[in-house]
């Protein structure tokens, strides 16, 4: 619930607001690699690059197969002026998109 909040008020430009329901969020569920890349998004749109780098590294050591982490991380230290870091990283989400399912599994049905 706290997460989908936040994703509301991200999308109705409530950054702030959406940092601090992501944080709480992360205290409910501290490996949630969704909550945390979405936090990543905000703190970096807020300006706070080095601790949405933080962030995003923490959700890849979670889940080092998310390519949407890959990539965000990638977009935060091209900002940081950081840029063959941020080539890596965007080669890495590439790599790792291509052999991610379009459905994921666990949407699936169990029987088709």
């Amino acid at each position: 619930v706290l997460y989908m909040r936040g994703r509301l008020a991200e999308m109705k430009g409530n950054l702030e607001e959406a940092r601090q329901l992501y944080d709480e969020a992360l205290t409910v569920n501290p490996a949630g690699v969704e909550i945390m890349h979405s936090l990543g998004l905000v703190l970096s749109r807020l300006g706070r690059r080095d601790l949405a780098q933080k962030v995003l590294r923490d959700a890849i050591r979670i889940q080092t197969t998310s390519h949407r982490a890959w990539n965000s991380l990638g977009e935060v230290l091209q900002a940081q002026g950081k840029n063959e870091a941020a080539v890596e990283c965007f080669l890495t989400a590439l790599d790792l998109e291509s052999s991610s399912p379009v459905i994921p599994f666990t949407v699936i049905p169990r029987e088709l």
